[in-house]
């Protein structure tokens, strides 16, 4: 496609930008308006609500040189935002109809945005999750159109500035990623590593190293491990479930279930958001696959080899994204269980302090300690996947049926099958297993 044809497929949303620079890139319109407008508005919702919250927070951190050195970051961007519109407001500039209306809306956003940092950084005790968040896949976004800026070879200057604009980005995702641990007020400096940590903290579970290194070192005993996070102590969850339990007059068999659920229902949904992101994950590895195998049979020229290093980095995202989310799912899942086990034991030990010795069967006690909390914690290991599976079940099956029609319907078959042999057998013998 010619070069004068190109500005004007960039005028369109495309988003693929046909044989404009080789033929694997897309549209500026589309990078503009989806990769670049669609995050920070978003964003900028919730940025109202976020400061409002953190407004009403007491000031937990003292003052640190990096609270500075982010807020003269946010102001360098917003300089580099103003450079930019002016070079796209040049006549000579080739833009779209979205370019001058994105760069001013990036302008007031990252404006926003660092107040948000500033309250974040002062009142809470981790880095900012929405910002981290945020500045992580802007990052990957805004690396592809700079991307498309340069293969242009006509929009050279806002090129120039847009690449010193990710650099800037790029550190001021490094900026907010630090925790501020070492700088937390006295009345705060006892909280677990957990707490204080940020969006790859708690990713790549960074705050278990120094747990490790001692346990490559030494033999760790129990004063080596981490402070609890307050949400797990026994004394928090007998708090938060003892008298809701209390005022319930009349208590049938799956009130205990009920209170569970509605007191600690945001952690339990937590797990939700990951294993979501799992299934999407999963099922792409089915496409990565079938294309792979017809990238295979294409003749090697450019074209080929651009969408070869775009497979690796969709691998890259893919197996890396399944990693993390498979990660953050089991953590908040047993997170969860760990809450439901200290808060049972605790109403437990409650119940038996003020129960006489001689109106309680021991044997009793002692199941309720012992098999009946394992098999509640035991069923709660697997309750997402209650309707996760379903989910994953009807997608495999509507992707078999894309490649072998009807006969997509005999592993469901077979799979029902096997379920109703296991539950026929298997419920009687978990049944005895308990009375005995």
């Amino acid at each position: 496609m010619s070069a004068s044809v190109c500005p004007a497929v960039d005028n369109s949303f495309g988003p693929y930008a046909g044989s404009c620079r080789g033929g694997f890139d897309f549209t500026l319109l589309f990078e503009e308006t989806i990769l670049s407008l669609l995050p920070l508005c978003l964003v900028l919702v919730v940025v109202p609500w976020r400061a409002l919250y953190l407004v009403r927070r007491t000031t937990k951190v003292d003052g640190t040189v990096l609270l500075p050195s982010k807020l003269v970051l946010y102001a360098s961007y917003a300089v580099l935002q103003v450079a930019l519109i002016a070079l796209w407001a040049n006549p000579a500039a080739v833009r779209t109809r979205t370019t001058i209306p994105n760069a001013a809306v990036g302008l007031v956003g990252f404006l926003a945005l660092a107040l948000v940092s500033f309250l974040e950084h002062q009142r809470t005790l981790r880095p900012s999750m929405l910002l981290e968040f945020y500045l992580l896949f802007s990052l990957l976004f805004d690396a592809a159109k700079v991307r498309t800026l340069w293969l242009q070879g006509y929009n050279n200057n806002p090129a120039i500035v847009s690449t010193v604009a990710l650099a800037l980005k790029f550190l001021l995702l490094v900026a907010e990623a630090q925790t501020k641990r070492k700088s937390l007020r006295i009345e705060w400096k006892s909280q677990s590593p957990e707490a204080t940590s940020g969006l790859f903290g708690k990713s790549l579970f960074l705050w278990l190293n120094q747990t490790f290194r001692r346990g490559y070192s030494n033999s760790l005993s129990v004063e080596d491990l981490l402070q609890l996070d307050k949400h797990l102590m026994a004394h928090y969850l007998f708090e938060k479930l003892q008298q809701p339990w209390s005022n319930i007059a009349k208590k049938s068999p799956r009130s205990l279930l009920i209170l569970f659920f509605s007191r600690l229902k945001w952690r339990v949904l937590a797990a939700v958001p990951p294993r979501l992101a799992l299934i999407g994950f999963k099922f792409c590895q089915p496409f990565l696959i079938e294309r792979a195998i017809s990238f295979n049979r294409q003749p090697i020229n450019q074209t080929s080899t651009n969408q070869g290093y775009g497979l690796i980095g969709a691998y890259f995202l893919v197996y890396t994204g399944i990693a993390v989310t498979m990660g953050q799912y089991q953590h908040l899942t047993y997170r969860s269980i760990t809450m439901a086990r200290g808060g049972l034991i605790s109403m437990l030990f409650a119940k038996i302090t003020f129960v006489k010795a001689n109106a309680a069967d021991p044997a009793s006690s002692l199941t309720l300690m012992s098999a009946d909390i394992e098999r509640i914690t035991n069923g709660w290991q697997t309750m997402h996947e209650c309707w996760a599976n379903p989910i994953e079940v009807g997608i495999a099956i509507y992707l078999l049926e894309r490649q072998l029609g009807p006969a997509c319907a005999i592993p469901l078959g077979v799979a029902i099958g096997k379920l109703n042999i296991l539950v026929k057998h298997r419920v009687p013998l978990a049944l005895s297993w308990i009375k005995a």
